[in-house]
């Protein structure tokens, strides 16, 4: 008999109130629970400003993470030691929307479209000509890295250099001869040559630096807004989350949708492809594991906030802290109160008894007991209407009812009367 041991992967959050925390995910679905979750900064000490708007990998070996928060602080978290180090990035105006990292250079990069890249002699700012989304580093060659944003095309880069070595360039018009909006929300690097973007417009794009600036794949989703992106599980495929829940692998081969990932309720905003699973977050406070070929959710596990990025550690495994066992809640401490059982029975006798529930009147009924009523008279004595003959009662109810519209005729003479028009 071979016995086999069970595999497991890390997995990192980041939120926008700035909370940090490590998942340990077990393929045994059973063993999953909320001892696997702790957090890695403490939550008293965040402040509205300590929302993490860029997480990435700073080594190939997975043991460091770069953190860039809204404040244009960066933090560098080693996955054994803690967090070692931290940065500043005060040369412009805006959120950090990407990071990366060249053997002992830093790379970051605002929404303002300024990207810095610190070294020993000098730092290099580089002005990519308008607002950015996104920042991302080519993982295999450090050296590339492309940029993307509002009415701002993809570019591609290199250290050194101070020109772009590639620009797209934006589809021809469209039949009315109107100019294609572009805002490039994310993009990712599927080879050195090859790069996706997506958009909020709705589309999702592939270029290939090679042949051509415009893209040689446009898939357009209408009325949906594309908010990230990630590689698929080969070269011709991409995950695209929008923002309206959706999560779709994308086929830039044929040009279309190839599979789509239910769960999400709120806008999903990372998403990773990793050993046949794919694993996102979302607005909606969630963290959801699907298995990529059968679109089965395996896993969802609520963390409290409103998440803003995921990492997968696959090269290295990290172990969860001994004095954290079980993840600690951020809105509310949940406290179990045990009930004996000598109380509930208590409870169960001092309980007032329901009866059931009076049946309606009939007819026959409710005229006999309003025959039984008393009426009273002008001198203060009562008379009997038990005996009351019917016909008489409608008698009186004409009569009544005569007297009433004589009175609001009457009153309606009378302020026909007094009108100032009526007299004229």
């Amino acid at each position: 008999m071979v016995v086999t041991e069970d595999k497991t992967f890390d997995i990192f959050v980041a939120s926008k109130i700035g909370s940090f925390k490590h998942i340990k995910y077990y393929t045994d679905v059973s063993k999953n629970s909320k001892k696997c979750i702790e957090n890695l900064v403490e939550i008293k000490s965040l402040q509205k400003d300590d929302a993490i708007t860029s997480m990435v990998w700073g080594n190939e070996e997975q043991t460091e993470i770069l953190i860039g928060k809204k404040n244009q602080q960066i933090q560098v978290y080693n996955t054994l030691q803690g967090f070692t180090k931290t940065y500043t990035a005060d040369f412009g105006t805006g959120d950090i929307v990407g990071l990366g990292k060249h053997k002992r250079r830093l790379l970051a990069a605002l929404s303002s479209g300024t990207v810095q890249i610190w070294s020993k002699k000098e730092n290099v700012v580089v002005n990519t000509g308008g607002k950015l989304d996104k920042m991302k580093v080519y993982e295999q060659d450090t050296t590339l890295f492309a940029t993307g944003g509002e009415e701002n095309e993809l570019k591609v880069w290199r250290i050194g250099e101070p020109a772009p070595i590639f620009t797209a360039k934006n589809l021809p018009h469209d039949w009315l001869q109107l100019r294609k909006p572009v805002w490039v929300s994310d993009l990712t690097f599927l080879a050195p040559e090859l790069l996706a973007v997506c958009s909020r417009h709705g589309y999702v794009r592939l270029y290939d630096t090679r042949a051509q600036r415009r893209p040689v794949c446009n898939v357009e989703f209408e009325s949906m807004a594309a908010t990230c992106m990630a590689p698929g599980f080969d070269d011709h495929h991409v995950l695209v989350g929008f923002g309206r829940g959706q999560l779709q692998q994308v086929d830039l081969r044929r040009g279309k949708p190839d599979k789509g990932y239910k769960g999400a309720v709120g806008a999903v905003t990372s998403v990773v492809g990793v050993g046949g699973k794919v694993v996102s977050v979302s607005l909606d406070r969630h963290l959801r594991v699907h298995r990529a070929d059968s679109k089965e959710m395996i896993y969802k596990q609520y963390l409290t906030s409103k998440l803003t990025g995921v990492l997968v550690q696959t090269a290295t495994s990290t172990p969860l802290k001994r004095g954290d066992p079980e993840v600690k809640e951020e809105d509310e401490v949940v406290e179990e109160v045990e009930v004996k059982e000598e109380d509930m029975d208590d409870l169960f006798d001092n309980m007032e008894t329901v009866g059931d529930k009076p049946r309606k009147k009939r007819k026959e009924d409710a005229e006999a007991t309003e025959a039984k009523k008393m009426k009273p008279s002008t001198e203060g004595s009562t008379v009997e209407i038990e005996n009351e003959d019917p016909e008489e009662k409608i008698v009186k109810l004409l009569k009544s009812t005569e007297k009433q519209k004589k009175k609001m005729e009457k009153k309606k003479r009378e302020k026909k009367a007094k009108s100032v028009f009526h007299n004229a």
